[in-house]
């Protein structure tokens, strides 16, 4: 029987954790969300029929809980209709517990964009999700997460939805509802 030193175990052990690292980090799958609502053409894999997005800054791919079942990776502007007009909106900006601004206005057609300043949250305007949330009738709902609703995008990131249903939503980070993290989008013909 070869007997294992030391430097041949710990060569084992960092080759397992990169091997691990390098699995945990991946983005899971692919996709816009596939409903084809959102007025983008192409996209791959299923998703939850949010018709978002959720990217890195640079327009990269994304990982961790942002893309857990699907949301999608793509360009950060993979979402927006032709000729429609993009709003940012700041999630958690120096660290409060805040969308800023709280309530925007768009056209139908017109995509907002999450930018996570701050780690710990998400975006969801997902009813089941919790009882602050209300949508127009004929409504899909949106989230930055798929299935966990306080699965959360990671400091950096984006989320974006286009809107294709005039209306007011109200949206919320599910992990701060409490706190009063609830934003608004009223969409205009």
């Amino acid at each position: 029987m070869q007997r294992t030193n030391r430097r041949r175990f710990l060569a084992g052990i960092a080759t397992t954790g990169t091997v691990l690292a390098a699995g945990c980090s991946s983005s899971g799958s692919a996709g816009d969300g596939g409903d084809d609502s959102n007025g983008t053409s192409g996209g791959s894999g299923g998703g939850n029929g949010s018709g978002g997005n959720a990217t890195s800054e640079s327009g990269g791919s994304t990982s961790g809980d942002a893309t857990a079942g699907g949301n999608g990776t793509g360009g950060a502007s993979g979402n927006s209709s032709a000729g429609g007009e993009t709003t940012t909106v700041a999630s958690g900006p120096d660290g409060r517990l805040v969308f800023e601004p709280e309530a925007v206005e768009v056209s139908v057609g017109d995509t907002v964009s999450w930018e996570f300043e701050s780690a710990g949250h998400n975006v969801g305007a997902v009813p089941k999700d919790s009882e602050e949330v209300s949508l127009p009738d004929g409504a899909e709902p949106f989230a930055s997460y798929d299935g966990d609703p306080y699965a959360v995008v990671e400091e950096g990131q984006t989320y974006e939805h286009t809107f294709e249903t005039a209306g007011e939503y109200t949206y919320v980070c599910i992990p701060h509802v409490s706190s009063g993290m609830v934003g608004t989008v009223t969409v205009s013909e």
